[in-house]
C-alpha cells in the first residue's frame, strides 16, 4: 500500500493529543519545519510512526495551505484519526508554509481551555512576527495582543515569501466552554481571516460566544474525514480494556488510577514504586495486558486517547482521583524531605507541577515553585533555569487569578524573590565561557550555561557553541542551536542590543555555510547602515563559493553609496582572483569615484604585488589582450583620487590607504598619508597606514611610523595592532615593550588578549597567567574575558587540566554577587523602607553604601536612598562622581532634600559664578537645568515653578488677590521658558486650574504644544503631557503621547509609562491601567508604574491586586513601596532579603 507523504510511513494507532507547553517554545524563521525546540519535540512525540491511506487528505490540506483562504474544518467521530493526521501534517508542512498549531487535549492537564490556547499561540505568533514573547500579559490584554499578532505574524511570513496557517485540533475538547458563565471558548478566539485548519467531532455545536458572522458558521468549510479502520479496531479494544481494568481491581486498577491522576508521564519504575509491585510485572502488564489503554511517550505512560481520559475520569469519580493525587503528593513529599536526591524521578521534576496546575491547586503550585533545592535538581537535569522560571510564572498567574485574598502579596513577593534568585545565580557569566567549556568536550555543560544567560549573551554563546559543533559534528545539532539563537535575536527589542544580536547570528549562519539564512537575518535589520556589515560578509561569502551573480545582485540592490562601493570592490577582487580579470575590470570601471578606485585596488591585490614606485602618470586602458599590470591599476586608482576627489570622511580616506597597502603599494600609501596638506583626514590615513602595514606582515615598518601619529588615541590603536601582528608571529620579545607603552583602557584589552595567546603558544604559560591576573577582566565583542581567552589558549596548547581549573574558577567567581549589581537593589529597598517609616533598618542598609559605578540608574538609586535615610553628605559625595548630564538631576534632588531656598543658594553651593551671570547652558560642574535662567525672562525655571506653587498656597489661604498677582508673574515667566523647556508648565497650569483660569490654561497648553515641533527627544513631550493631565485634559494628554509613540521603542515606551504614572496620580486609575496593559512588550519596565498606580488607587482590594501584578511583571524591589503600604506583614520578609543583600555586599 502506498504510504502517505511519499517518504516515510505513518500509521494511525490512536488519536493522541499533544501537550503544547507555552513556556520556552520557539519558532524558527528559516527553511524547514515550522516549530522548533521543545514544542517541535512534543509534536514529534505524538505524531504516529505510520500513516496509511491518507494521501488524499494530505494533498487537500497542502493545496489549501498553499493557495486557499478562509477555513477548512475536518470533522469526524471519535477515533477516526483526526489528531494523528493533524500532528503529521504539522510536522511536515508544504514548502513555504508556516504552521502554528495547537492541540486541545484533556489527557495532559492545562491544555484544554482558552487560557492555554492564548498562551501557546500568542508565543508562537510573537516569535514569527519578530517581536518576541509579549511577556507578563494580563488576562485583560492577552486577547487584544493575540488578535494583533495574528496580522503581524501573517505579514512577517508574507514578507519572507511564506504563508501562515493556524491549525487547531480538537475543538470539541475545549473545556472552557463549560467552566462558567464568563468562560471563553477557543473557537471564539480564532481569527476571521484564514487560512485556518481546524478539526473536531461531528456533533457538538459551536459555542454560543462565536459570533454569527464567524467563518466557522459557514457549512461549506466542513470536510468529512472518513474513519481509519485501524483506529476503529483500536477503539473497540481500548474501551473493552478500560472496563476490564475497572472491574478487575488490583494492579491494573492501580495503574489506571495513577496514570489518570498524574496526567501522564510516569515511567514503569515510578509506577512500580508507587504500587509496591516489581517493575518487570508493571512493564509486562502495560505492554501485553491493557496495551490499547495505555500509550508510551518516551519512557512515560499515558492514556492512549482523549475519549479514554474522559471515560476514565468519569468512572473513577472526583474522590477517587483525589485519592490517587494524594498518593502522588506523598511520593513527592518523600523526595522533598530527602533533599530531592540525584535519583529523583523525572516526573517529579517535569510533570509534577503540571499535575498541580491541572488540579487547580495554586497553594501547592506556589510551594513547588519556591522549592530552591528542587530547582537545583531541575537545573542539573535540564541544563538551565527556564523550566523553574516557567513554574514561577505559572504559579504567579494562578495566584493572581484568585484575586484579592489574605497573603496575596506575601505569596507574590516570595515568588518574585525566588525568580530574582534564579536570574541572579548566573551572575555575570561571560558569554565566551560556554564555548570554552565546549572546546574541552563539556558540551552539555556549555549548553546549560549558554541557556542560562540573558538573551544578548545567550545569543552570542549559542552561536559560538553552534559553530564549534558544526566544525566537529553533529551539524544537525549546530543548526538547531542557530535556529534557537536566530529566534532569540529576532525577538530582541532592546534597540542597542538587537543589531549586535542579529550580526552574531548572521555571522554564524555564514560560518556554517547557510548563506540564505544569513541573508534573512540581514533583512531583519533596519536601515542600510546596520545592514552594511552583514551585507559585505554575505557578498564575500557568495564570492568565495563562486556565486558571483547573487553576490553582485545583492550589491546592486543597495542604495547607500559607501556600502555599494565596498561591495562592488569585494566582487571585483574575487572575480580577479578567479582568473576573470576582464570582467573584474569592466565592473570596477563601471563605477565612479570611490567605488571605482577601491575596485581597481582590489583587483591589483588579487593579481599580485604592484610596483611600489612613484606614479608615471595616468594609466591608459591599454590593449584588452595585454596582461593586466597591477602597478597600472594602482596608477589608475590614484588618478581617480586626483581627478574626482571622491567624497567621504575619514573612514573612506582610511579605506584608500588600507587598499593601497593590500595592493602592494605601501610606498604610495605612505606618500599619500604623510604628504603635507594632503587631507584634513591625515591622522586617520596615517593610523590606517600603520595598522595596514602591521596586519599585512610588515610590523617593523609600521612601528617605525608610530611617531607620525599625533593623538594618543591613534597611537594606542596603532600599538594594539602592532601587538596583534607580533602575536600572530609569536614574537613575544617584540610584544613586551609595545604592550608596556600601551595604557589606553579601550585599546589595551585586545592587545592583552593577543599577547596571552602568543605567550601560551610559545610556552610562557606562567607569564600569560600573570598578565591575565593583573588586568581588568574586560570582555571582548564575543563576551569572553581575558581569563576565558587564557583558558581557550591553554586548551588549544594541550594544557587541558589547567584550562578546566581556570574555567571553574571563572565560573564560580562570575556567579558571585557584584557590588554594582547588588548596591542599587539594596538602595531601592532602603529607600522604600525609609519612606514607609522604617527608618532605623533603612539607615543600617545605607551605612557606607556606594554605587561603585557612575552608570545613571545605579548611581541615582544610591543617591536617593542616601537622601531618604538622611545621609546628605554621602549623597553629595556620590553625586560628584556622576556624569555631567546626570548631575543636573542629582543636584536638584539634593537641594530639595536639604531644603535649599532657591537657585542662588544652590548656585553658590554647587555651581560656578558664571551661572549667576546669566549663563543658560548646563554648567559643566552640574548646575541643574531647571535652576538656570530662561533667556527671555531671566527667571530661573525653578523660580517659575515656585511662583506657581505659591499662587496655589495663597489661594488656599483665601488671599486671592496676592495669589492672582503671583500667578500672573508665573505665567509670564513660563511663556518665556517655553522655547527653552516645558519643565515648569505643569506647575503653572495646575495653579491656573485651581484658580479657575481654565481658558488661560488651555491657551498656554496650546502654545506649548506648538513648540513641541522644535523639541528634542521625548522629554519635552512628557512635560507637556503632564501639564495636560494637571489641567484635566486627559484625552489631549493621551493623544499627544499616542502621536509621539506610534512606533513602540524603548524611548517611546518610557513616555507612555510616564503618562500612566501621571494619570494614576491624577486619579485616572482606569486610564492608567489600560495604558499599562497595552505595554506588555516593555516587560520589566512596567513594574514601577504599576506600583505608582497601586499607591494611588482608592480601592484597597484593587490596590493589592495591582501591587501583586507589579510583583509579577517586574523586579520585586520596584513594587516594594506599594507592598509595604498594602501588606505590613511583608516587612520581616523584606528585612530578611535586605540583610542577605547587605551581607553579599560586604563579601
Amino acid at each position: 500500500m502506498e504510504r502517505a507523504g511519499g517518504e516515510r510511513p505513518v500509521t494511525v494507532d490512536n488519536e493522541a493529543g499533544v501537550v503544547v507547553i507555552g513556556d520556552g517554545n520557539q519558532v524558527g524563521f528559516g527553511t524547514g519545519t515550522t516549530v522548533r525546540s521543545a514544542y517541535r519535540e512534543q509534536v514529534r512525540r505524538i505524531a504516529p510512526p505510520e500513516l496509511i491511506g491518507r494521501e488524499d487528505e494530505l494533498a487537500e490540506l497542502a493545496a489549501f495551505c498553499r493557495t486557499g483562504d478562509g477555513y477548512r474544518w475536518w470533522r469526524a467521530d471519535a477515533w477516526a484519526g483526526k489528531t494523528a493526521l493533524m500532528a503529521w501534517f504539522a510536522l511536515n508542512p508544504p514548502a513555504g508554509v508556516r504552521i502554528v498549531p495547537f492541540f486541545i487535549t484533556a489527557r495532559l492537564g492545562s491544555q484544554n481551555d482558552a487560557v492555554a490556547y492564548v498562551d501557546v499561540v500568542l508565543e508562537q505568533l510573537a516569535e514569527l512576527a519578530g517581536e518576541g514573547i509579549p511577556a507578563h500579559l494580563t488576562a485583560a490584554t492577552k486577547d487584544a495582543h493575540l488578535f494583533r499578532l495574528y496580522g503581524e505574524a501573517s505579514r512577517a511570513c508574507a514578507a519572507r515569501g511564506e504563508r501562515l496557517v493556524l491549525l487547531v485540533d480538537g475543538l470539541d475538547e475545549d473545556r472552557g466552554v463549560t467552566t462558567g458563565p464568563e468562560a471563553r471558548s477557543i473557537a471564539s478566539l480564532l481569527p476571521a481571516a484564514g487560512p485556518v485548519v481546524v478539526s473536531g467531532r461531528l456533533n457538538p455545536p459551536l459555542p454560543a460566544d462565536v459570533r454569527p458572522d464567524h467563518p466557522l458558521r459557514n457549512p461549506e468549510i466542513v470536510r468529512l474525514l472518513p474513519p481509519s479502520p485501524q483506529a476503529r479496531a483500536i477503539r473497540a479494544e481500548a474501551e473493552r480494556e478500560l472496563k476490564h481494568l475497572l472491574a478487575t481491581g488490583g494492579l491494573p486498577y492501580e495503574l489506571l488510577g495513577l496514570v489518570t491522576a498524574s496526567g501522564g508521564g510516569l515511567t514503569a519504575d515510578d509506577l512500580a514504586e508507587l504500587t509496591g509491585d516489581v517493575p518487570y510485572r508493571v512493564r509486562d502488564l502495560l505492554r501485553t495486558g491493557p496495551g490499547r489503554t495505555f500509550a508510551l511517550r518516551g519512557e512515560g505512560y499515558l492514556l492512549a486517547h482523549e475519549e479514554l481520559v474522559v471515560q476514565a475520569r468519569e468512572m473513577l469519580g472526583p474522590r477517587e482521583q483525589e485519592r490517587w493525587r494524594g498518593v502522588l503528593r506523598g511520593w513527592a513529599e518523600s523526595r522533598r524531605a530527602g533533599g530531592w536526591p540525584a535519583d529523583t524521578p523525572a516526573y517529579l521534576l517535569h510533570g509534577w507541577f503540571t499535575m498541580l496546575r491541572a488540579a487547580g491547586d495554586p497553594d501547592a503550585m506556589v510551594d513547588c515553585a519556591l522549592d530552591a533545592v528542587r530547582h537545583d535538581r531541575l537545573l542539573a537535569a535540564t541544563g538551565g533555569d527556564g523550566a523553574a522560571l516557567a513554574e514561577i510564572e505559572a504559579a504567579g498567574e494562578a495566584v493572581l487569578a484568585r484575586g484579592d485574598r489574605p497573603a496575596l502579596l506575601t505569596a507574590l513577593l516570595r515568588l518574585a524573590l525566588r525568580r530574582a534568585a534564579l536570574r541572579d545565580r548566573n551572575g555575570q557569566v561571560p558569554a565566551g565561557l560556554p564555548v570554552a567549556w565546549a572546546e574541552l568536550g563539556e558540551r552539555d555543560r556549555a549548553l546549560a550555561l549558554a541557556r542560562g544567560l540573558a538573551p544578548p549573551n545567550r545569543i552570542r554563546a549559542l552561536c559560538a557553541v553552534a559553530e564549534l559543533l558544526h566544525a566537529d559534528g553533529p551539524r544537525e545539532r549546530a543548526h538547531a542551536l542557530l535556529d534557537e539563537a536566530d529566534s532569540l535575536a529576532r525577538a530582541e527589542h532592546q534597540s542597542q542590543e538587537r543589531p549586535f544580536a542579529l550580526w552574531a547570528v548572521g555571522d554564524s549562519w555564514l560560518a556554517v555555510g547557510a548563506a540564505d539564512r544569513a541573508e534573512e537575518v540581514m533583512n531583519a535589520l533596519a536601515g542600510p547602515i546596520l545592514r552594511r556589515r552583514p551585507l559585505l560578509a554575505l557578498v564575500a561569502f557568495r564570492c568565495g563559493t563562486g556565486d558571483f551573480r547573487r553576490a553582485l545582485g545583492a550589491v546592486r540592490e543597495v542604495r547607500e553609496d559607501r556600502t555599494r562601493a565596498l561591495g562592488h570592490a569585494i566582487v571585483c577582487g574575487a572575480l580577479a582572483a578567479s582568473s576573470r580579470a576582464t570582467e573584474a575590470l569592466a565592473l570596477a570601471r563601471s563605477e565612479q569615484g570611490f567605488g571605482k578606485m577601491l575596485g581597481l585596488l582590489r583587483i591589483a591585490e588579487a593579481l599580485g604585488t604592484a610596483q611600489d614606485s612613484p606614479p608615471p602618470g595616468a594609466a591608459a586602458d591599454g590593449d584588452p589582450q595585454e596582461p593586466v599590470r597591477p602597478g597600472r591599476l594602482v596608477d589608475e586608482a590614484l588618478a581617480v583620487v586626483e581627478d574626482e576627489a571622491p567624497a567621504g570622511g575619514s573612514e573612506l580616506a582610511a579605506e584608500l590607504i588600507t587598499a593601497l597597502v593590500a595592493a602592494g603599494a605601501a610606498g604610495r600609501a605612505e606618500a599619500l598619508a604623510v604628504e603635507p596638506g594632503t587631507s584634513r583626514h591625515g591622522e586617520a590615513m596615517r593610523l590606517a597606514l600603520v595598522k595596514a602595514l602591521a596586519e599585512r606582515g610588515d610590523p617593523d615598518r609600521a612601528e617605525g611610523l608610530l611617531d607620525l601619529l599625533v593623538s594618543e588615541s591613534s597611537r594606542s590603536h596603532a600599538r594594539a595592532a602592532l601587538v596583534e601582528a607580533w602575536a600572530e608571529a609569536d614574537a613575544v620579545d617584540r610584544i613586551r615593550p609595545v604592550l608596556a607603552a600601551l595604557t589606553d583602557r579601550f585599546s589595551r584589552p585586545r592587545a592583552v588578549r593577543a599577547a596571552i595567546g602568543a605567550l601560551v603558544r610559545t610556552g610562557h604559560v606562567e607569564e600569560a597567567e600573570a598578565l591575565a591576573a593583573s588586568e581588568p577582566d574586560v570582555t571582548d565583542p564575543q563576551g569572553a574575558g581575558l581569563k576565558v581567552c587564557l583558558a581557550r589558549a591553554l586548551t588549544a596548547a594541550g594544557h587541558r587540566e589547567r584550562a578546566a581549573a581556570l574555567l571553574s574558577r571563572v565560573e564560580e567567581a562570575s556567579r558571585a554577587p557584584r557590588h554594582e549589581h547588588v548596591a542599587p537593589v539594596l538602595a531601592a529597598v532602603a529607600e522604600a523602607l525609609a519612606l514607609a517609616g522604617h527608618l532605623a533598618p533603612a539607615r543600617l542598609l545605607t551605612d557606607g553604601l556606594t554605587a561603585g559605578t557612575n552608570r545613571e540608574p545605579h548611581l541615582l538609586r544610591v543617591v536617593r536612598a542616601l537622601l531618604a535615610t538622611g545621609r546628605f553628605e554621602e549623597a553629595e559625595l556620590q553625586s560628584r562622581g556622576a556624569r555631567v548630564n546626570q548631575r543636573e538631576y542629582l543636584v536638584g534632588l539634593i537641594a530639595r532634600a536639604r531644603g535649599a531656598e532657591g537657585p542662588d543658594e544652590l548656585i553658590r553651593e554647587f555651581g560656578r559664578p558664571a551661572v549667576r551671570r546669566g549663563c543658560v547652558r548646563l554648567a559643566v560642574d552640574g548646575v541643574p537645568r531647571p535652576l538656570l535662567p530662561a533667556p527671555e525672562t531671566g527667571v530661573p525655571v525653578a523660580e517659575v515653578q515656585g511662583r506657581a506653587d505659591r499662587a496655589r498656597a495663597l489661594h488656599g489661604e483665601g488671599r486671592d488677590g496676592e495669589a492672582a498677582l503671583e500667578l500672573d508673574r508665573a505665567v509670564a515667566a513660563a511663556r518665556g521658558t517655553l522655547r527653552y523647556t516645558a519643565v515648569p508648565l505643569a506647575a503653572v497650569v495646575r495653579a491656573q486650574t485651581v484658580l479657575g483660569r481654565r481658558e488661560q490654561a488651555a491657551e498656554l497648553l496650546a502654545e506649548a504644544s506648538a513648540y513641541l515641533r522644535f523639541a528634542d527627544g521625548r522629554r519635552e513631550v512628557s512635560f507637556v503631557a503632564r501639564a495636560w493631565v494637571a489641567a484635566g485634559g486627559f484625552d489631549a494628554a493621551e493623544s499627544l503621547v499616542a502621536e509621539a509613540t506610534a512606533e513602540l521603542t524603548e524611548e517611546t515606551a518610557a513616555l507612555r509609562l510616564d503618562l500612566a504614572e501621571e494619570l494614576a496620580r491624577a486619579g485616572e486609575h482606569g486610564r492608567a491601567e489600560v495604558l499599562l496593559d497595552g505595554l506588555a512588550r516593555v516587560g520589566l519596565a512596567r513594574a514601577g508604574a504599576y506600583a505608582v498606580l497601586a499607591l494611588a488607587h482608592p480601592d484597597p482590594g484593587r490596590a493589592r491586586e495591582i501591587t501583586a501584578l507589579a510583583l509579577h511583571v517586574g523586579p520585586w524591589y520596584e513594587a516594594l513601596p506599594a507592598v509595604l503600604r498594602h501588606e505590613p506583614d511583608a516587612v520581616p520578609l523584606v528585612l530578611a532579603e535586605a540583610g542577605r543583600l547587605r551581607r553579599a555586599l560586604e563579601v
